[in-house]
């Protein structure tokens, strides 16, 4: 079967939403002035070309779904599928219907329903940004996540049921406004999602597919989105000057808010080991207990 018999669910028509990964993002190295021994060297090569192998390999998923059909599943079949995703890994599992709207612009999409699936990064590492530690924890995420959404997504097209997997480090569809319609978070001021468990520190994927999905049961995030309105730590001490105290259109005509100056959060990005200082100032991120 070629592409041209795959047939795409949804082709993304927000002209003012395009998918766009920065070139410089491809060039990232650890900081050299900052002495680090062989092993912690190779560790980052492999989860850096992990992730940009990954994302890759994500893209090409969407092969293999020209005879899956099914769209009922059987009972129990989401918990089991639940279990299975968390004993992977995965720490946060919801579901939600795609919404046409975060589709990347002419991007094809395979699978109306959305699994939203998080990954924590660790607190010791984190608190420790910017630095290479808190470096290499980010692309230890964006791997690993990557890599069991594909093995997931997998599982779901060998059952017969249309599938796509959407890479952690860049998918076909904006991540954030679908995890908060899944019920796990919110958007918080610094303009990633803010969740009870992890605050901002989880990395997020989604796999897309024809499967009927359960209603996962909703949460009152009431207070943390009142917490988040009265606090401001993020944009205190942006390094970077990157979050915006009010909210600005992402891209012209696209009707999707942003709170982050992109241009200024890469430079951060490139200039302190990947920053993360947003990650570790937020306070619904800090742990209950010391770890």
């Amino acid at each position: 079967m070629n592409e041209k018999q795959l047939i795409p669910t949804y082709i993304g028509k927000n002209k003012g939403l395009k998918f766009i990964v920065p070139e410089e993002l491809f060039s990232l190295n650890l900081d050299q002035e900052q002495k680090i021994d062989r092993e912690t060297a190779r560790k980052f090569s492999r989860y850096l070309k992990g992730t940009f192998k990954g994302f890759q390999l994500a893209r090409k998923t969407k092969y293999g779904n020209e005879y899956n059909s099914k769209i009922d599943v059987p009972e129990g079949f989401w918990e089991s599928f639940q279990e299975k995703a968390r004993s992977m890994g995965v720490d946060l599992i919801s579901f939600t219907p795609v919404e046409e709207d975060f589709i990347f612009h002419n991007l094809k999409v395979f699978g109306r329903n959305a699994i939203i699936l998080g990954m924590e990064m660790k607190w010791n590492e984190i608190k420790k940004a910017p630095s290479i530690e808190t470096e290499i924890e980010c692309f230890r995420v964006y791997q690993e996540l990557g890599d069991l959404t594909i093995e997931l997504t997998e599982f779901l097209k060998d059952k017969g049921y249309k599938s796509e997997a959407h890479h952690p480090f860049g998918g076909k569809l904006l991540i954030p406004p679908l995890v908060v319609s899944s019920g796990l978070g919110i958007i918080g001021r610094m303009g990633m999602v803010i969740t009870p468990e992890f605050g901002p520190r989880q990395r997020w994927s989604l796999i897309t597919t024809d499967a009927r999905l359960p209603n996962p049961a909703p949460k009152d995030l009431k207070g943390m989105e009142e917490y988040c309105l009265t606090c401001g730590s993020c944009i205190k001490n942006c390094k970077g000057g990157a979050i915006l105290e009010e909210p600005i259109e992402r891209i012209k005509g696209s009707g999707i808010k942003t709170r982050i100056d992109r241009s200024k959060c890469i430079k951060s990005i490139l200039n302190y080991n990947y920053c993360s200082v947003c990650l570790k100032i937020c306070p619904q991120g800090h742990p209950k207990k010391k770890v």
